[in-house]
């Protein structure tokens, strides 16, 4: 569907690792999120942020018993993204600013 841009992961009893990813796509709707599994075709609607760790940790529970270690984790470019976007833009509201006022 569109690029990772977090991960949620748990583990069985076994060791084995389960993921879902929220995978957001940019070419066509920069703001509209899915949360989908790496291992099945679960793709449910997306309803609220707060209920996406909800559903995310339920699924892995139910569908594939992994239960143990629930974490989250955003992807690491989206997150050096946002930490060098940010900067640049605030510098650039502070230089227009100051560019306005004179």
């Amino acid at each position: 569907m569109g690029t990772p841009i977090r991960h949620f992961t748990a583990a069985r009893a076994d060791g084995q690792v389960f993921t879902v990813n929220i995978e957001r796509n940019f070419q066509y709707n920069p703001y509209r999120d899915f949360v989908v599994c790496a291992h099945c075709d679960w793709s449910p609607s997306l309803l609220t942020m707060e209920r996406i760790t909800d559903m995310a940790g339920e699924h892995l529970a139910s569908a594939h018993g992994a239960d143990l270690g629930l974490a989250h984790h955003e992807n690491e470019s989206f997150r050096k993204g946002r930490l060098i976007v940010l900067p640049i833009v605030a510098v650039l509201l502070i230089a227009l600013f100051v560019y306005l006022r004179s």
